[in-house]
């Protein structure tokens, strides 16, 4: 739905939610109106969240914290 106000602070942004798996962890990358943000879950694990400036730093962010928890899991 477009906002009819010519002044919108939200810019419109199609639907650019991409998921996937890594290494048995699911990664959900969805825009923000300032970032990128990237949901990592594991079943019976708390989510983590990562931030970044475009999708492709998310996703990179998203699979060093993934590498990071796998090691200490070890």
């Amino acid at each position: 739905m477009t906002d009819p106000h010519p002044n919108s602070i939200e810019p419109e942004r199609p639907d650019e939610t991409l998921a996937l798996e890594y290494l048995g962890y699911s990664i959900r990358l969805q825009p923000t109106p300032l970032e990128w943000m990237a949901v990592v879950t594991r079943p019976n694990q708390r989510p983590g969240i990562v931030l970044a400036a475009d999708r492709a730093a998310a996703l990179i962010k998203a699979r060093d914290w993934i590498a990071v928890q796998t090691k200490s899991q070890d």
